[in-house]
């Protein structure tokens, strides 16, 4: 019997490590699948009637080509063409623009993939993004629910290319502050400048991720030093590529003009509280458990 017994547990054993090792097999090629078929869905399903479709190809090679020239389209103003603010976000644009030089591909196609790319990789980061807080099973709700949301992102416009590398640099500059690792972080802060300036408040996420008691005076100068390579990218850019914004509103004047899109909507289908209003609930109830990470 005993050895009846120990041939047993051998043999359950081995089926645990067998089941084991399928499953780091596994999960890696599930997480490959589900995030290229939400990229898929999203960028086939939704994008060709949308943003890609052959209605918008023209407008968005004629958008293209005024960033890439700093010169509103059809002699008229950016902000009629609605294009005010946006032609200092010069990454994505150039980067189209060499490809195109190099390969031969249409504006619209390398577009295409250059956000579908961009795409998959912010489903494949969401995943580890999320692993800092919650189970794997969490993590796979996440990137479903982003996927929701994302279908948001294809309308009412037709020519934003560089949210999806926008997203992804967030996501990436953040885990670069989580991690502490400045140097990385000083040389990417600039490239994301270029890509969509919104990223000019994370030298205040930095500051409010370290400082302390003991280490304020250095933590401050750091987060300095970082809002200085900030001001300088902006001023940068804006020397290189002037004008831009036709349409210089109040701070008043422009958040009545929110809230006339928000009750546009009926308020509960208002695009950016259905994307937030998940998110900010959870991390309500998480953040008196939370760190500052």
């Amino acid at each position: 019997m005993p050895r009846v017994a120990r041939l047993i547990s051998r043999q359950h054993t081995d089926s645990m490590i067998h089941e084991e090792r399928a499953a780091r097999v596994a999960r890696p090629i599930l997480l490959v699948l589900v995030a290229a078929a939400l990229t898929v869905l999203l960028q086939r399903w939704v994008g060709d009637t949308t943003i890609y479709s052959r209605d918008a190809a023209e407008t968005r090679v004629e958008f293209h080509n005024a960033i890439l020239k700093n010169k509103p389209p059809r002699g008229s103003t950016w902000q009629m063409t609605g294009l005010n603010g946006l032609n200092n976000r010069v990454f994505t644009v150039y980067l189209a623009e060499v490809v195109h030089r190099s390969t031969g591909l249409s504006i619209g196609k390398i577009y295409f993939l250059i956000e579908s790319v961009a795409l998959f990789s912010i489903f494949i980061l969401l995943f580890f993004f999320c692993r800092r807080w919650v189970s794997e099973p969490y993590c796979v709700i996440g990137m479903l629910f982003f996927g929701c949301v994302a279908v948001l992102t294809y309308h009412l416009h037709v020519f934003q290319p560089w949210d999806r590398l926008s997203l992804l640099s967030w996501m990436v500059l953040i885990m670069l502050i989580w991690e502490n690792h400045l140097l990385l972080f000083v040389l990417l802060l600039p490239v994301a400048m270029t890509i969509k300036w919104d990223v000019f408040v994370l030298p205040a996420l930095y500051w409010l991720t370290y400082v302390s008691h003991a280490n304020w005076r250095r933590v401050t100068l750091v987060s300095v030093g970082l809002a200085a390579i900030v001001i300088a990218t902006f001023a940068a850019l804006t020397t290189a590529f002037p004008g831009g914004f036709d349409d210089k509103r109040s701070i008043p004047a422009q958040l009545a003009h929110n809230w006339g899109h928000f009750t546009e909507h009926r308020i509960v289908a208002y695009p950016p509280l259905l994307a937030f209003i998940v998110p900010l609930v959870l991390a309500a109830f998480g953040v008196r458990g939370a760190d500052r990470r």
